[in-house]
C-alpha cells in the first residue's frame, strides 16, 4: 500500500488528542478522604475494574476512529504493485516489452498481454495524481515522454512488433535517463512476460545496472509486472531455410509445441506467390522439422511466400515467411592428403555429388586449399592434417558467417588445433573386437531421426579404427566407451564437426551401411542454407534494414504494415533490388520462462516488488483506491464507541414489586 498525499500522515499525531483530553479531565478533580465514602468504595470495588476496561476500550475508539479518518484523507492505494511507503510519485519510466512473445492471449485472443498491461499502466497512472510517464520500448529502445497516459495503446511506439527485446539494455537506458533529466522521485515500471532469452538474467550488464540503481542520486523503485501466465497450449511454425532443387522449391520447417499433449495434426498452409495450399502434419512431441516440395514449373526468377498455421496462443507465431533467388549450384570442398586411399576419395566423392540436387564437388590438396571460394562453398570436408595460417584464418571467417566445415581423421598425428579441437592418435580395437555405437542424437544433427519419425540404423555401425577427439565440443553421437564418435562446435553462425572414423574398410563400415551418405548429405543441406541467408531478414536487426539508398516496401499481401513500425515487423520487403523474408527472432519462440531464481540473481539487492500476472487476474487495475474503506472503518469506531458510552438501564425503585405479608 502507498499513499497518494503522504504528507497528510502528519496527521495521525491526532490520535494522541482523545488520550491528552481524558489526562486533563483526571485533573479537574480533586480528592477528599472521608470516612463514610470508604464504605461505599469497598462496596464497588469488584466492579472498578469493569469500567476501567470500558474506558479503555472507548479511547481506543475515538483513536481509531481518528487514525482511520486521517489514512483516508491521505489517498491510500492497494495492490500487488505496491508496497508500504513511497509518497507522491513525480515519474514513472514504464520498460515496456513489445516483443513478439508479448502477442500471447490466453482466454480472449483479442487482449493480448501487450494490450493487457497498457490499459493497466493507463489506469494506474490515473491514480497518481498527475505523474509523468516516460515510456522506454524494447523495439526503439529510446526514452519518450507520453502526454496522457489514456493515449497509450494509440501510438506508434507501444504497437505490436516481431522483434525481440533486451531488459537489461532498457533498464540502463532508464538509468541514464534519470541522471540526465533528473525526474524527482520516480518509479520504474518493468511490464514483461520474463522470457529468459529478453531477459539474459547471467549478462554482465545486472551487476553495473544493481550498483548504479543504489547510488544515493537515483533513488528509484523498482517494480515488476510480471505477465508470465500460461493457460493455453502454444504452437508456432518457423520457415528454416528455402532452396531451388532441379524445378523444387524445398521448404525446411519446424513445428513447435509450449507442452506435449500426445500425438496430434496440424494443418499446415502455404501461400505462394498467391497460390495456396495445405496439408496435414501428424505432430508429436514437442518438436519437429519436416519439408514441403512446391513445383516451380519452370520459373527462373526470385520468388517468395508464407508459411502458416491455424490461430492459437499467440497469433505472432503462426506465420513465417519465405524467399528465395536464383538456382545456384550446390558447391562443396574435399580436401585430401596425398597419402589417402583411393576408396576412400571415391567413397567421399559419391556421398558428396551423389548425381542428384545439381551438387557438385571439387578435390583439393591440402597445399592448394587457397584456391577455394569460400563465398560459393555450401560444405567443405578435411582429411588431411589441420590447417595452419593463413589457411586455418580463411576457415574460420567462412564458419563464422554460416559455413559447415567437417574433419575427418588424418594419416599423421599432430598437435594442431581448429576452432578449439584437435586430433588424438588413432587407436584400434582388440582383436575380432569392434568399437561400437552406444548412443547419439535423434532429434538434430547429422544422425538425427528421419522425417517420419524412424531412426538410422547407428547400431549397425562396427569400426575397427579411430581417432580420439580433442576440445569443447558436443557429442553428437558417442561409441560404447563414451568417446565421440561425431564432435560438434557451433562458432557464432556456423559449426565445425569432427567424425572419428572413416568410410574405409580398413577402418569401418560406414560405407557399407550408407550412413556417411546421409551424414554427409544433411551436413550439405546445412551448410547450403548459409547461401540462401541473403533472402532472409530478422525484425529489429541489421540483416532487415535498407543499405546505402535502398528503399523498402512491402510486397507481400498477407497483412497491411503499420507504417511506423515496418523496420519492426514480419513480411517479404523489397529493399532497393534485394527480396528480404523477414521473420521474427528465433528466441522469441523459446518456451523457456525467468525462474524466481533468475530474477532474483539480476535484481539481487534493489529492493524490487512483484506483481505477477496470476495475481492481478481478479483486477485489470495495478492498483485499488482503498480511502472509502478507512472511512467505514471511522464510522464503525464511533458507533462501537457510542455503545460503550451507553449507561446501563437502572430500574426505578417506585416499581420494585411490594413484599407480600406472611401468615
Amino acid at each position: 500500500m502507498t499513499f497518494l498525499q503522504q504528507a497528510m500522515l502528519w496527521g495521525l499525531f491526532a490520535v494522541s488528542i482523545p488520550v491528552i483530553i481524558h489526562l486533563l479531565n483526571r485533573r479537574r478533580f480533586r480528592t477528599v478522604e472521608w470516612g463514610a465514602m470508604q464504605f461505599l468504595l469497598k462496596a464497588t470495588k469488584e466492579s472498578r475494574g469493569k469500567k476501567r476496561l470500558k474506558h479503555f476500550l472507548i479511547l481506543l475508539m475515538r483513536s481509531l476512529a481518528i487514525a482511520a479518518l486521517v489514512f483516508a484523507i491521505a489517498r491510500p492505494l492497494a495492490g500487488g504493485f505496491f508496497g508500504w511507503g513511497g509518497g507522491k510519485v513525480e515519474t514513472v519510466i514504464l520498460i515496456l516489452d513489445r516483443s513478439a512473445s508479448m502477442e500471447r492471449a490466453e482466454k480472449d485472443i483479442q487482449v493480448t498481454k501487450r494490450k493487457s498491461v497498457l490499459s493497466q499502466v493507463a489506469a494506474a497512472m490515473g491514480e497518481l495524481d498527475g505523474a509523468r510517464l516516460v515510456l522506454i520500448d524494447s523495439a526503439t529502445g529510446k526514452a519518450q515522454e507520453v502526454p496522457s497516459p489514456d493515449i497509450l495503446p494509440e501510438l506508434s511506439f507501444t504497437a505490436a512488433t516481431d522483434s525481440a527485446s533486451d531488459i537489461p539494455g532498457m533498464l540502463v537506458t532508464a538509468l541514464d535517463y534519470i541522471k540526465e533529466a533528473k525526474p524527482g522521485r520516480t518509479e520504474i515500471w518493468v511490464a514483461s512476460d520474463l522470457q529468459k532469452e529478453n531477459w539474459a538474467p547471467h549478462d554482465n550488464r545486472w551487476e553495473a545496472f544493481r550498483a548504479n540503481l543504489s547510488e544515493e542520486e537515483f533513488q528509484a523503485k523498482l517494480r515488476i509486472l510480471a505477465l508470465n501466465g500460461r493457460e493455453r497450449n502454444d504452437f508456432a511454425i518457423r520457415v528454416l531455410s528455402a532452396r531451388r532443387e532441379t524445378g523444387e522449391l524445398v521448404l525446411d520447417l519446424e513445428l513447435n509445441r509450449e507442452e506435449d499433449t500426445g500425438p496430434t495434426a496440424v494443418t499446415v498452409n502455404i501461400d505462394h506467390m498467391g497460390a495456396r495450399s495445405g496439408s496435414e502434419v501428424a505432430f508429436n512431441g514437442q518438436s519437429q522439422r519436416f519439408q514441403r516440395r512446391l513445383p516451380l514449373e519452370g520459373a527462373t526468377g526470385e520468388g517468395y511466400g508464407w508459411v502458416s498455421i491455424a490461430d492459437n496462443a499467440n497469433i505472432r507465431n503462426n506465420l513465417s515467411y519465405y524467399a528465395y533467388g536464383r538456382e545456384a549450384p550446390i558447391h562443396s570442398y574435399l580436401v585430401v592428403e596425398n597419402s589417402t586411399d583411393e576408396e576412400t576419395v571415391k567413397s567421399l566423392t559419391k556421398a558428396l555429388a551423389p548425381g542428384f540436387a545439381n551438387q557438385e564437388v571439387s578435390i583439393r590438396n591440402p597445399n592448394l586449399a587457397h584456391q577455394i571460394n569460400y563465398e560459393s562453398a555450401s560444405l567443405i570436408v578435411w582429411k588431411a592434417p589441420l590447417p595452419g595460417p593463413p589457411i586455418s584464418n580463411q576457415l574460420f571467417d567462412y564458419v563464422k558467417k554460416g559455413g559447415v566445415a567437417l574433419f575427418l581423421p588424418p594419416a599423421d598425428d599432430s598437435e594442431t588445433s581448429f576452432g578449439g579441437l584437435s586430433w588424438n592418435p588413432i587407436t584400434e580395437a582388440p582383436k575380432e573386437k569392434f568399437f561400437i555405437v552406444n548412443d547419439w542424437e535423434r532429434g538434430e544433427g547429422a544422425f538425427r531421426d528421419a522425417l517420419d519419425g524412424s531412426p538410422l540404423p547407428m547400431d549397425r555401425i562396427r569400426a575397427i579404427k579411430r581417432r580420439g577427439i580433442v576440445g569443447d565440443y558436443t557429442a553428437l553421437a558417442s561409441w560404447i566407451d563414451n568417446e565421440p564418435l561425431l564432435a560438434r562446435r557451433v562458432i557464432e553462425a556456423g559449426q565445425i564437426l569432427f567424425l572419428s572414423t572413416l568410410p574405409s574398410y580398413t577402418w569401418s563400415n560406414f560405407e557399407q551401411t550408407a550412413l556417411h551418405l546421409v551424414a554427409l548429405q544433411r551436413s550439405l543441406d546445412e551448410g547450403s542454407r548459409r547461401l540462401g541467408a541473403g533472402f532472409f531478414g530478422t525484425a529489429g536487426e541489421e540483416s532487415s534494414q535498407p543499405v546505402g539508398d535502398e528503399i523498402r516496401s512491402r510486397i507481400d499481401s498477407h497483412a497491411d504494415s503499420d507504417s511506423g513500425n515496418t523496420k519492426f515487423q514480419a513480411g517479404v520487403y523489397r529493399l532497393g533490388e534485394r527480396t528480404v523474408a523477414v521473420n521474427r527472432p528465433a528466441s522469441e519462440d523459446s518456451l523457456e520462462v525467468l525462474t524466481s531464481v533468475d530474477l532474483e540473481t539480476a535484481l539481487a539487492d534493489t529492493g524490487y516488488s512483484l506483481l505477477e500476472e496470476q495475481d492481478a487476474s481478479s483486477d485489470s487495475s495495478l492498483s485499488r483506491p482503498i480511502w472509502r474503506a478507512f472511512l467505514i472503518a471511522m464510522l464503525l469506531f464511533l458507533i462501537l464507541e457510542a455503545l460503550l458510552c451507553l449507561q446501563p438501564r437502572r430500574v426505578d425503585p417506585n416499581t420494585a414489586p411490594s413484599p407480600q405479608p406472611t401468615s
